[in-house]
């Protein structure tokens, strides 16, 4: 005979809506290869009157009404940000009830008041859909990978992000253009800042680097850059070289070093991120058994986000009484390591005799050398372009070659700056 699970949501939106969608069309299914049935008990919602896909009769505007709910086993919490998310999460499981999340910001920041919580109570605390959404990234980790020992990961974590550069590219859209589009299809909020400018993606790497790692990191702590600076010009001009410009996340180990950064980045064309496009996610593990492996599929939405909530609730109802699915207390701080690779410069010049000789000149003291150089002018003083793809060089290094350059007056202003995957 089938367990029955009785699930309260904790918000009924874009996500909580796709979930009630997959339970109704697919709960016989489920019950069928899992021997768990499914009932939806309750959800909280915040503004009476709305159209929703559940009777009135199962829905409550008390969050203590459903969190201290005796007919809820599980508490899926998909109403997003930190409060009252984190508060929330915190009394249901008090309450003797496991969880299910999809909020990545309130795991990055407060998972260990989580997890401690969680032990706690004996109860279990799901999160496969806080990261890249329907993809198994997470239990691929925490438990399919367990035999290797990995050194590095690296992904495209933000679908809006990926969404909005694929369309630079494909399309020719100036980056404004691709963001009002990503809004239109409902893959950017109103303010897109919290994706196209990084946050989420690292909120998503702190995720992954404690579950790969056991290393508790914070976002002061991730070098992170946004896509907010690229122009059509740099998507040309990576064309031209055999790159697509990506917005990346890397944790890669050096012996006791751990470099954490958040970026976009030149990858070529061959490289297996390279042809990930649109809101498509895809995170490549390198493990010493495994070698390397991708994960890739669409990280965000309302049915992909649902389908790794429902493998949650499955999980969670088959081991029932075994504590938290996984516990990411840090057990060590690595420190920062500085990044070397190749580098994209785009300097915004003035059309000046000498100041091509000049920004030479500051390369050449720091000892970096060039692949290849591309000068545009448009006729007038203020107009000018310079583009540089550099050898292999420190990132600190390239930081005092731009100050050099700076010094010189040789900039009309902020140059671009970004790593190449190789």
């Amino acid at each position: 005979m089938a367990d029955t699970v009785r699930l309260g949501l904790m918000g009924l939106g874009t996500v909580g809506s796709g979930l009630v969608e997959l339970v109704n069309r697919n709960a016989a299914a489920i019950e069928q290869k899992s021997g768990v049935r499914l009932e939806i008990a309750k959800a909280l919602v915040k503004t009476p009157g709305k159209p929703r896909p559940l009777p009135p009769e199962r829905l409550c505007y008390d969050p203590a009404e459903l969190v201290e709910d005796p007919e809820v086993d599980l508490v899926v919490e998909v109403i997003g940000g930190i409060e009252p998310a984190k508060s929330l999460m915190l009394r249901a499981l008090e309450a003797g009830k496991d969880v299910v999340t999809a909020n990545k910001a309130v795991l990055a920041r407060h998972g260990a008041e989580i997890f401690t919580a969680a032990a706690r109570a004996g109860r279990q605390v799901g999160f496969e859909a806080s990261v890249c959404g329907g993809i198994p990234i997470v239990r691929a980790i925490s438990s399919g990978l367990i035999a290797n020992d990995i050194d590095e990961f690296v992904g495209i974590l933000n679908g809006t992000s990926n969404y909005v550069l694929t369309r630079m590219y494909k399309d020719k859209l100036p980056y404004p253009e691709a963001v009002r589009l990503a809004q239109e299809k409902g893959l950017a909020e109103a303010d897109p800042s919290f994706d196209v400018g990084g946050l989420d993606a690292a909120h998503k790497l702190i995720v992954l680097t404690e579950l790969t790692f056991q290393v508790k990191a914070t976002v002061d702590e991730i070098e992170l850059e946004g896509i907010e600076q690229i122009e059509p010009v740099d998507i040309e001009i990576a064309d031209q070289f055999g790159f697509v410009i990506k917005p990346l996340a890397v944790a890669r180990r050096q012996g006791e070093l751990l470099d954490l950064r958040v970026h976009p980045a030149l990858v070529p064309f061959e490289h297996p991120l390279g042809a990930v496009s649109d809101e498509f996610n895809a995170v490549l593990v390198k493990g010493d058994a495994i070698g390397e492996m991708i994960f890739l599929g669409k990280g965000a939405g309302s049915l992909p986000t649902a389908s790794a909530v429902l493998s949650d609730i499955v999980e969670i109802a088959r081991n029932s009484g075994n504590g938290v699915m996984w516990n990411p207390l840090a057990s060590r701080r690595l420190a920062h390591v500085e990044a070397t690779s190749r580098y994209y410069l785009r300097l915004p010049i003035y059309d000046r005799p000498g100041l091509i000789g000049k920004i030479g000149t500051a390369l050449g003291d720091e000892g970096i050398s060039v692949t290849h150089v591309q000068a545009r002018v448009a006729g007038r003083a203020d107009e000018g372009q310079m583009m540089i793809i550099t050898h292999p060089t420190a990132e600190s290094v390239v930081n005092r070659a731009l100050e050099r350059i700076h010094a010189a007056c040789a900039l009309r202003g902020a140059p671009v700056t970004l790593r190449i995957v190789d």
